[in-house]
């Protein structure tokens, strides 16, 4: 194991070791989506492909589940709760931060104490985001999609 560069990459380490069985993708990525449940192909490649269209490039997401990928690991069970959720967005550092869906929308606002429309650009401490009521229903007919993309294209571009 190569040593961490600085106290805050050791830090964001170890969060995202904790972390490990709710988030798939390296926990450097420019943005980080997070859903209820695992997102569905479309909803991830609209979110991916509209930050390459920004100049982010390709593979730009990290992923985020309240409840770990595998219901079979220990504690698979386990929901992050609003506390959980503000410490692993923090130590993640994203710059750009995805809502896909109502359920985590609502426990994203308890974490950071605040208030947002859905399907609708907002800022959560300081960060670009896009809030959904739910992505993956969205991107499935073609007016859904030019929603999605209105919301997505408040994202600054690179």
């Amino acid at each position: 194991m190569r040593p961490q560069s600085n106290i805050y990459e050791a830090g964001a380490a170890d969060i995202r070791a904790l972390f490990d069985d709710y988030v798939e993708g390296d926990s450097s990525r420019i943005a980080l989506v997070l859903s209820e449940s695992p997102l569905a192909q479309p909803a991830r490649d609209a979110v991916e492909k509209s930050l390459a269209a920004f100049g982010y490039g390709n593979d730009t997401c990290s992923f985020a589940t309240l409840k770990p990928h595998d219901p079979e690991t220990e504690g698979g069970d386990i929901e992050l709760d609003p506390q959980s959720i503000f410490l692993l967005v923090e130590a993640l550092d994203p710059i750009l931060l995805a809502i896909a869906d109502e359920k985590t929308a609502r426990l994203v606002a308890q974490a950071y104490r605040t208030a947002y429309d859905l399907d609708a650009p907002a800022r959560v401490f300081g960060r670009p985001t896009a809030v959904f009521r739910n992505l993956a229903e969205l991107v499935s007919t073609d007016e859904g999609k030019q929603k999605a993309w209105r919301v997505l294209k408040a994202f600054p571009k690179r």
